[in-house]
């Protein structure tokens, strides 16, 4: 009788402990949103709004259509997800178009086979997004190869006065995936800085962003038609296309410890490329956009062909640490960031038939100014 006493007084013991555990977790460490929303493009009728809370919980978007508030949650297969701080929902572009929303998450310290322990919730601001998809004068800020160097972004941007209805981060945002926290701290922080949630973001993988542990499981964030890093989407009279150029050396590399397989994703790739049909591509406009640009002879292939083929006008990038317009079958534009010298932003201004491509520095120096007719 002693010995079932002692047991009962010990699970009783560590239930109160569980419990004034999940009090104390509940009452000290309250919910916050540590990363705004960003709006990510995924080359569908789909958004994918990704934000970040400091505590893993429930995620949600709302907002009022045709008078009523709607609530989209981060789930999976009709479950609410809450083993995570990174949070993903879909919500249709026509109805966040030119919408105001804000986005929430409720902190769930334990989720049980039969109860749950949930705390305090957190919400966003009202942002209104704009997202409109223009026929013309349509304005891209690009940014790439920023490695770390936030600081220079910033200063770099203030010198663009103009609204942009887009961004495109062509990559190389971080310098490696080694851990969760480079793709929130870089990745998503960036985009949710310059874009402030009011306007929609692509993103372009860039060699860096392919390297450690956590690379691997970046896709899941990113949940395009294709189900790999490369797609297409048309935006007003844009249409692009987004490749992915992965790593820029052999799978034999000493850098990468013999756990890439770039070849065959390469091969998929492009077997994807030359499937693609130019009449598909209806834009005034159509640009392709690759962290690593040099893609003319590109590990045993030249991708410029297909391109010009689809009836591409421009191919953007970035990569080479410096700004530069080449001329060739398809023209690229490199839209710098890291270099020598510094950082710079890049933009791209679609009007009139025309592509105007400009680069300026954290000191306000204009890098680079072209204008390219497409018509």
């Amino acid at each position: 009788m002693k010995k079932i006493l002692i047991i009962i007084a010990s699970v009783i013991a560590f239930l109160l402990i569980v419990a004034l555990g999940a009090f104390l977790t509940l009452k000290l460490t309250p919910q916050k949103i540590k990363v705004q929303p960003v709006v990510f493009d995924m080359g569908n009728e789909n958004y994918c709004v990704l934000f970040v809370t400091s505590l893993k919980g429930s995620g949600y978007i709302k907002y009022t259509v045709n008078g009523e508030e709607k609530i989209i949650w981060d789930t999976t297969s009709g479950t609410i997800s809450t083993h995570d701080t990174v949070h993903k929902i879909i919500v249709p572009k026509e109805e966040l178009r030119g919408n105001t929303y804000v986005v929430g998450s409720q902190f769930v310290a334990y989720k049980l086979g039969y109860s749950a322990i949930k705390g305090d919730t957190a919400e966003s601001d009202p942002i209104k997004f704009r997202g409109e998809e223009k026929e013309d004068d349509i304005k891209l800020l690009t940014i790439t190869d920023i490695h770390e160097m936030e600081k220079s972004v910033k200063k770099s941007l203030s010198h663009f006065n103009e609204e942009h209805d887009m961004l495109v981060l062509l990559g190389d945002i971080t310098s490696d995936f080694g851990n969760k926290s480079r793709f929130t701290k870089h990745v998503l922080a960036d985009a949710a800085f310059i874009s402030k949630g009011e306007i929609p973001v692509v993103n372009v993988r860039g060699n860096h962003e392919t390297r450690g542990e956590y690379a691997s499981q970046m896709l899941q964030y990113f949940p395009t038609d294709t189900g790999e890093l490369y797609y297409t989407f048309d935006f007003g009279s844009l249409s692009a296309i987004v490749l992915d150029s992965g790593e820029d050396k052999e799978d034999d590399h000493v850098e990468y410890s013999g756990l890439v397989d770039f070849n065959s994703y390469r091969e998929r790739e492009y077997s994807w490329l030359t499937s693609l049909k130019a009449e598909d591509f209806t834009g005034k406009y159509k640009i392709v956009f690759c962290h690593d640009p040099g893609i003319d002879e590109h590990f045993g292939k030249n991708w410029l062909t297909p391109i010009k083929e689809l009836g591409f006008q421009l191919l953007v990038g970035g990569h080479y640490h410096k700004s530069m317009f080449i001329e060739s079958e398809v023209p690229a534009f490199v839209a710098c960031g890291k270099y020598s010298g510094g950082w710079a932003a890049s933009s791209l201004t679609l009007k009139d038939g025309t592509i105007k491509m400009l680069t300026i520095n954290t000191e306000g120096e204009v890098v680079l100014d072209k204008t390219i007719t497409v018509e």
